[in-house]
């Protein structure tokens, strides 16, 4: 039986539970990487799977019965507590981390500082591919952790409620246009994702306390609500766990993300730039 296992956890400990009944081990990293090695009993799932594109969006969450076959590829079942990690400092995994909690999969956790935070410490790596015996699972999304861009739209003015982008400094303000409009949504406040992460430590996250001055110092505190979002909900849903594992209880990702927003005509933005010639 396997103990409760915090959201980011030790590779040290995943390591003394490879091989208990219910652990299921996800590389979601690119491919040429799971090849070249990756956690011993490590399934591989590859993440354009776990995103679905439609008209200027290219990151949304897929329909349940797309879902439902990617995740039964990887032998998933609703007992499974599932560890995930990627190769860049787990912004993959936590996208999937997000996807399994939105469709009511609340046993899952991450390698602190992903792929580098096992390889690094020395533990052993498996080369040769697992090969997964496909399950049933059934996703059903409950829509509590999704923000629409209705829902973010209903919340511009609402004091009891944060909007965080966790793009580059230079997405947020408009230096590097990305969607056909560039800027950020009115309001929010930006936190690059990357400002979590210790890159002298193997990309593990910084302690508690350094995380969460990084938060409060923005206006950013457990009593409000707080709606995370980047280009594509990938480095922001990385934030999304992050505020998880700090104890923050109402948070919600925007899966389409300012893909969807900035390709929009009817979103209002703040620092978007007109050219008048």
């Amino acid at each position: 039986m396997l103990p409760d296992l915090a959201l980011f956890i030790e590779a040290e400990e995943l390591e003394a539970h490879l091989g208990d009944e219910n652990l299921l081990v996800i590389d979601i990293s690119i491919p040429q990487v799971y090849k070249e090695g990756h956690v011993p009993g490590a399934v591989h799932l590859a993440y354009p799977k776990i995103v679905y594109a439609h008209k200027d969006v290219d990151c949304d969450i897929p329909p349940d019965d797309v879902l439902s076959k990617a995740l039964s590829e990887t032998s998933l079942k609703p007992e499974h507590h599932v560890v995930i990690y990627d190769s860049q400092h787990n912004p993959m995994a936590s996208r999937l981390c997000w996807t399994l909690e939105e469709i009511g999969h609340k046993n899952y956790s991450m390698i602190n500082g992903g792929w580098h935070g096992w390889k690094d410490t020395g533990l052993p790596i498996e080369t040769e591919p697992n090969t997964p015996v496909a399950s049933d699972y059934k996703v059903k999304q409950t829509g509590s952790y999704n923000a629409t861009t209705e829902y973010i739209k209903s919340k511009l003015d609402d004091p009891n409620a944060v909007i965080l982008d966790t793009r580059l400094v230079e997405e947020f303000t408009n230096e590097l246009l990305i969607t056909d409009r560039g800027g950020k949504i009115p309001g929010a406040v930006h936190l690059d994702w990357m400002n979590n992460i210790n890159e002298d430590d193997n990309f593990r996250l910084y302690d508690r306390n350094a995380l969460m001055e990084n938060f409060t110092r923005r206006g950013i505190v457990p009593e409000k609500e707080v709606i995370v979002y980047c280009q594509t909900h990938f480095r922001s849903a990385h934030t999304y766990q992050v505020l998880k594992h700090l104890g923050f209880k109402n948070v919600k990702g925007y899966a389409a993300g300012y893909c969807e927003w900035g390709n929009a005509t009817d979103t209002p933005i703040e620092n978007e730039f007109f050219d008048e010639n």
